[in-house]
C-alpha cells in the first residue's frame, strides 16, 4: 500500500509524509524540528522510523526544519545540488545529503523517488514521483508555470498533489506590495487556481483517481474558490471518478494512493466467413 499524509501546507510551513511497505520518507520539512516531530507523533509515527527527507528547494517554509530534524533524529536529506548550496547545507551539521538528479530514480527501502525540474526562483528546485509497488503519488509544490515535463512526469500517477496558490483578482486587489505580487504571477513564482484546473481540464492522467489542492495562500485564495475552479475543470472534462481534496495549514488526514481499475476485456469478435 502507498500512501500519504500532508503534515503542513502553505506559508507557515510545508511537509507530506509517504509511506509504502513500511518505508516512510518526508518531502520537505518546513516546519520546526521540534514542530514536525510533534506532529508526527500526534499520528503514532516515530519521528526516527522516517528513512529519508527529500527537500525540494531552499526556501524557508519548505526547509527551515531539514538541519535539525537530520541531526536530531540521524534522518539523511535528499535533493538537487542547488539546494544543498542555496540552503547552506554545506555548514549545517546532518546526518548527510544525497544529491538527487532530475530523471535519475532514488530507491528509499520499498519506496522509489524521481526528481522533477519545476520552474520557481530558487536553486534547482524539483517535484517529486514517489513510486511503491505499482502506484505512484505526484507531488509539486512552489512553480510557476506548468511545463511538458511535469505532464509528462505525473501522466501515470495514481494521486497527484498540485499547488494552487491563488486566484488572481484576491492577489490583484490585496495588499501585498506591487513587487511582491509581480514575483507571484510570474512564470517562476506560484501556480494560480486558473492554471491549476487548466492542467486538471487538459493534462491530468488517466490513471489519476485523486487530486490534492495544497499551498492555497491564506492572504489571496481560499479553499471553496480553489475547489469550485478545480471541480469545474474536472466536470468539463468528464473525470467524475476524480476524488478532489484540498489541504489547509494543519494538513489532512491519511489518502490513500488506490490504482486505477483495469480496463474490462474486449470481447472476441467473431470473423464472418463470407
Amino acid at each position: 500500500m502507498l500512501r500519504f499524509r500532508v503534515l503542513g501546507s502553505g506559508s507557515s510551513g510545508n511537509t507530506t509524509l509517504v509511506e509504502g511497505d513500511g518505508t516512510r520518507i518526508l518531502i520537505d520539512a518546513g516546519l520546526g524540528a521540534r514542530e514536525l516531530a510533534e506532529r508526527l507523533s500526534a499520528i503514532g509515527v516515530d519521528a526516527d522510523s522516517i528513512s529519508a527527507v527529500f527537500v525540494s528547494h531552499e526556501h524557508n517554509d519548505h526547509s527551515r526544519g531539514a538541519p535539525g530534524f537530520s541531526r536530531k533524529w540521524g534522518v539523511r536529506l535528499c535533493g538537487s545540488g542547488g539546494t544543498y548550496a542555496a540552503a547552506g547545507l554545506g555548514a549545517a551539521e546532518i546526518e548527510g545529503y544525497d544529491v538527487l538528479e532530475p530523471g535519475v530514480p532514488r530507491q528509499v527501502g520499498s519506496l522509489t523517488v524521481l526528481g522533477v525540474p519545476v520552474p520557481h526562483d530558487a536553486a534547482a528546485p524539483l517535484a517529486f514521483v514517489v513510486t511503491c509497488d505499482g502506484r505512484s503519488l505526484g507531488h509539486a509544490t512552489d512553480f510557476g508555470h506548468i511545463g511538458r515535463g511535469l505532464v509528462d512526469a505525473f501522466r501515470r500517477c495514481d494521486a497527484v498533489l498540485v499547488e494552487s496558490n491563488y486566484d488572481p483578482d484576491m492577489l490583484r486587489d490585496g495588499p501585498y506590495p506591487w513587487s511582491l505580487k509581480q514575483r507571484i504571477l510570474s512564470g517562476y513564482g506560484h501556480l494560480s487556481n486558473a492554471e491549476t484546473s487548466r492542467y486538471l481540464a487538459r493534462d491530468l492522467g488517466e490513471a489519476c483517481r485523486l487530486v490534492v489542492l495544497a499551498h492555497l495562500s491564506r492572504q489571496n485564495n481560499h479553499p471553496e474558490v480553489a475547489l469550485m475552479a478545480a471541480e469545474s475543470a474536472l466536470r468539463r472534462r468528464g473525470r467524475t471518478e476524480v476524488r478532489l481534496d484540498v489541504t489547509g495549514p494543519e494538513g489532512t488526514d491519511w489518502l490513500d494512493v488506490a490504482a486505477a481499475p483495469a480496463p474490462p476485456p474486449t470481447a472476441p469478435k467473431q470473423l464472418r466467413l463470407f
